[in-house]
C-alpha cells in the first residue's frame, strides 16, 4: 500500500449525538499542528487519566456525489475510529465545509457507492453488515444482514458494488465470501468462498452483470461469478497474479482493468477477453476517467492518462502533490481531490490553482498505540491508525497534536528520541521518519523536511513489528514483519550518523521479528512464525535469541513452548526479560542462561513495547491488560487491580519515574511511591 491545512473546529451536533467532544483551550499554532490543554481526571486511588489523546481522522474512502440541499457536487468520506463507531463525512470541498454522522455499526468503511436509488451503501469494519445512508433525509435505513453466525466468522465487509439489476454484492474477510442482497425480495445469500485466500478485497460488475471478484493476499487475482451459472472462475491469467497482492477490477462499458505489478491488464467488458497489457511502472491511484481512459500517478509526479483502446499516454496533470497510495478521487467535472490521513488537495485542472484544507472535522478518538518519555519530560505517542502522533507535556497539561509524518497510509508503531529529535518507524512499507519539534512543520521527503522521510526497509520489509530501540554503537536496531502474504522478518541496523542501513533478513528462517530490546552491548529479540497478512506460517515456535552486533551473529537462542509473539523485552544491567506464556523470563548475558524467574496464575500477554525498565533495576509492564511493578532481583510482581482491564498499550516511563499508558483513547497516569526514570530513553 502503498501528504497544509487551515484548521477550523467545530462541535456538531447530528441525530442526537455529540460528536468530536474537543478538550479545552483548544488553538492553532499552525496548518499542521494543533494546540489544547488537558484537563486531568481523578479515576482511581493514585491513578489520574487526560485524553481523548488522538482525536485524528483516519480516512480511507470517498465518493463524489450531487447533494440536492447544498446544490452542488461533494465528496461522501468514510473515516475510522479505533475504539468506537466510524464517521461519514460530507465534504463541501468548495468552501471546506464538512458534517459528519457515526457510522452505525463497526469501527469504520472500506468501501462506499451510490445507488440506483441515490443512497449510499458501506459495508462495516467489524460485525460485518450492509449500511444504508439517505443524503436527503440524513438517515440510515435499516437493512436486511446475514446471520448472526456467519457474520461472526466473516466480520468484514471490504467492498461492494451493484449489478444492473439491483443486487447488491459484497465480499468478505477473512474467508473470502461473496454475499449477495437482493434489495426486492430482502434475500441475503451468501454465495460461497470464492477462493483460498483471506481477502475479497475489491469487487466490480460488468454490465453483462458479471461480478468481478478481486482476492489475496496470497496471489492476488480476478475470479469471475456468473449468477446464471453460479460459476467460479480465474480471469488473471496465472503469470499475471502476484504474491502478496490483492487484484483491483474496474469495470467502465467497454473494459475491464486490472493492475498486476507494473502490467495493467485491459479485458473487453462483455467477452472478458484480454486484449492487451500495458507497462505502467510504479503506477498509483488508478481510476477510470471516463468509459475509454483511466489516470493514474506515477510516484508523486504527474498524473497520466491512458487510452484503453490504443495505449497512448498523456500527461493529465503535473506534479499536483504527494497522496498516500494515489488517492486522487474524480469530480463531475475532471478535477481531482486528493485524501490524506486528515486533510484533502483539491485541484482545479483547468484554472491550475491548488488548495489544501484540514477537514474541518474531529474524530471521535483513536485508541492510543505507543507512549516514549523524552529527556525534557514530554510524552510522544500515536494512535493505532493513522501516521499523526501528539505530544503531552505533564507540568502544564498541553497537547499538541501533529499532522501525518509521512506521505503513505498506515501509521506509526513507535518512536525514540535521539539528540533532541523524534525517530519514529510506521507501517506502510517499514518507513522510517525522522522529527525535530524544534523545527517548522514542513512534513516530506526532501532534505529540508521537518519530518523527513529517510528511508524504507527494503527485503520486502512491511511492518515494523519489533520497534526501533537505540543500541550497541549509538545505533538503532529495528524489528520488522513482511509484505502481505510472505513469511520471513528481518533485524535491520541504521546508524544515525551516516543514515545508512544493514538490514539482516531470516535471522530465524521462516520468522518475524516481533520485539527488540537492547544495552550497550547486545541486542535481544523475539521471533515468531507469524508473516505478512494472508500468509500462512512454516515454522512452529517462537523463540528468543540474542544478536551481536560486533560479529554479526546470534551467541543465544532459545525456542519457546509456543508460537506467540513477546511483544515486548526490558533489557537492564545487563539482564533481559520477557514474558511467555504463564512465565516472566530472564536472561542472564554473563552467563548465558535463560532462566523462569516467576509464575503467573495464568497466561499473561504484553502489548507492543509495554514491558520496560526503569534505572533500579525494577521493571514496569502492562500484563494481561492489568498494570504491574516487576522486582527481579526478588521474584516479585505487583499487579493493580485498579486497572484490570484498562491497562491496553503504550506503557512508558516518564523522566520523573511518573508511569503512562493507554487506556484506549485516554492515558492514564500513576506516580509511583519511589519513581525511578527510564534505563535508558533509547532503548
Amino acid at each position: 500500500m502503498r501528504r497544509q491545512f487551515l484548521f477550523c473546529f467545530t462541535i456538531t451536533t447530528l441525530a442526537g449525538v455529540l460528536l468530536a467532544v474537543p478538550s479545552t483551550g483548544r488553538s492553532q499554532v499552525n496548518d499542521f499542528v494543533r494546540s489544547s490543554t488537558l484537563q486531568l481526571r481523578s479515576v482511581a486511588p493514585g491513578f489520574s487519566e487526560i485524553g481523548p489523546v488522538a482525536t485524528n481522522l483516519w480516512t480511507f474512502n470517498a465518493l463524489n456525489a450531487y447533494d440536492s440541499q447544498l446544490k452542488t457536487d461533494v465528496f461522501y468520506i468514510t473515516s475510522f475510529n479505533s475504539a468506537g463507531l466510524g464517521q461519514l463525512i460530507r465534504l463541501d470541498y468548495r468552501h471546506n465545509r464538512a458534517k459528519s454522522w457515526m457510522i452505525p455499526a463497526g469501527i469504520g468503511s472500506w468501501g462506499i457507492f451510490q445507488g440506483k436509488d441515490g443512497n449510499l451503501y458501506l459495508g462495516s469494519y467489524n460485525e460485518g453488515k450492509l449500511l444504508c445512508f439517505n443524503p436527503r433525509s440524513e438517515e440510515w435505513i435499516p437493512l436486511p444482514q446475514a446471520s448472526e453466525a456467519f457474520r461472526k466468522k466473516e466480520f468484514i465487509i471490504c467492498d461492494l458494488a451493484q449489478a444492473p439489476n439491483g443486487n447488491i454484492y459484497y465480499g468478505t474477510y477473512p474467508g473470502c465470501h461473496l454475499v449477495c442482497y437482493n434489495p426486492h425480495t430482502g434475500k441475503v445469500i451468501d454465495l460461497g468462498k470464492v477462493a483460498d485466500e483471506n481477502y475479497l478485497r475489491n469487487i466490480a460488475v460488468t454490465p453483462q452483470g458479471i461480478v468481478l471478484c478481486g482476492v489475496g493476499t496470497r496471489f492476488g487475482r480476478i475470479i469471475t461469478y456468473n449468477p446464471s451459472t453460479r460459476q467460479f472462475q480465474t480471469l488473471t491469467p496465472k503469470q499475471y497474479q502476484l504474491a502478496g497482492a490483492t487484484a483491483r477490477p474496474m469495470v467502465s462499458p467497454h473494459f475491464v482493468v486490472e493492475l498486476a505489478g507494473d502490467n495493467v491488464l485491459i479485458f473487453q467488458s462483455r467477452t472478458l477477453k484480454l486484449l492487451r497489457t500495458e507497462k505502467l511502472p510504479g503506477a498509483a491511484g488508478i481510476s477510470l476517467l471516463d468509459a475509454d481512459h483511466i489516470i493514474y500517478q506515477m510516484g508523486y509526479g504527474n498524473i497520466e492518462k491512458l487510452d484503453l483502446r490504443t495505449g497512448e499516454k498523456s500527461i493529465y496533470y503535473k506534479s499536483p502533490g504527494a497522496i498516500p497510495s494515489g488517492r486522487w478521487f474524480l469530480t463531475r467535472k475532471g478535477n481531482l481531490m486528493g485524501m490524506r490521513v486528515q486533510s484533502y488537495i483539491f485541484v482545479n485542472i483547468k484554472d491550475h490553482t491548488t488548495v489544501r484544507h484540514r477537514i474541518p472535522i474531529d474524530g471521535l478518538g483513536q485508541e492510543v498505540l505507543w507512549l516514549r518519555s523524552f529527556p525534557n519530560g514530554l510524552i510522544y505517542g500515536g494512535p493505532g491508525l493513522g501516521q499523526t502522533l501528539f505530544s503531552y507535556n505533564p507540568q502544564t497539561h498541553q497537547l499538541i497534536s501533529y499532522d501525518q509524518v509521512m506521505n503513505e497510509g498506515g501509521e506509526i508503531y513507535y518512536g525514540i528520541p535521539y539528540k533532541g529529535k523524534l525517530y519514529t518507524m510506521s507501517y506502510v512499507e517499514a518507513t522510517l521518519v525522522v522529527f525535530d519539534p524544534d523545527r517548522p512543520w514542513n512534513q516530506g521527503d526532501s532534505a529540508n523536511s521537518n519530518p523527513r522521510t529517510v528511508l524504507h526497509i527494503p527485503e520486502q520489509q512491511y511492518r515494523p513489528v519489533g520497534g526501533i530501540h537505540l543500541g550497541p554503537g549509538d545505533k538503532m536496531y529495528i524489528g520488522t514483519q513482511p509484505d502481505y502474504g510472505l513469511i520471513g522478518g528481518a533485524l535491520s541496523v541504521f546508524d544515525p550518523a551516516t543514515e545508512k542501513l544493514e538490514v539482516h533478513r531470516d535471522l530465524v528462517p521462516n520468522e518475524e521479528i516481533n520485539a527488540v530490546a537492547t544495552d550497550e552491548k547486545y541486542v535481544y529479540c523475539g521471533a515468531d512464525p507469524s508473516g505478512g497478512g494472508g500468509s500462512k506460517a512454516v515454522a512452529t515456535n517462537s523463540h528468543f535469541f540474542v544478536w551481536d552486533p560486533g560479529t554479526k551473529k546470534i551467541v543465544f537462542d532459545q525456542a519457546l513452548n509456543n508460537a506467540r509473539g513477546l511483544g515486548a523485552i526490558a533489557a537492564v544491567n545487563s539482564h533481559a526479560y520477557f514474558v511467555t506464556g504463564d512465565q516472566m523470563m530472564d536472561y542472564d548475558s554473563h552467563a548465558g542462561t535463560l532462566t523462569p524467574i516467576y509464575h503467573f496464575d495464568h497466561p499473561r500477554s504484553v502489548p507492543l513495547e509495554s514491558l520496560q525498565a526503569a534505572k533500579d533495576g525494577t521493571l514496569w509492564g502492562i500484563l494481561g491488560d492489568e498494570l504491574a511493578h516487576i522486582f527481579p532481583a526478588r521474584r516479585e510482581v505487583h499487579f493493580f487491580p485498579e486497572t484490570a482491564g484498562k491497562a491496553i498499550s503504550g506503557l512508558t516511563i516518564g523522566a520523573d519515574g511518573t508511569i503512562y499508558f493507554g487506556n484506549r483513547t485516554q492515558v492514564w497516569i500513576y506516580l509511583p511511591e519511589s519513581p525511578s526514570p527510564p534505563a535508558s530513553f533509547g532503548q
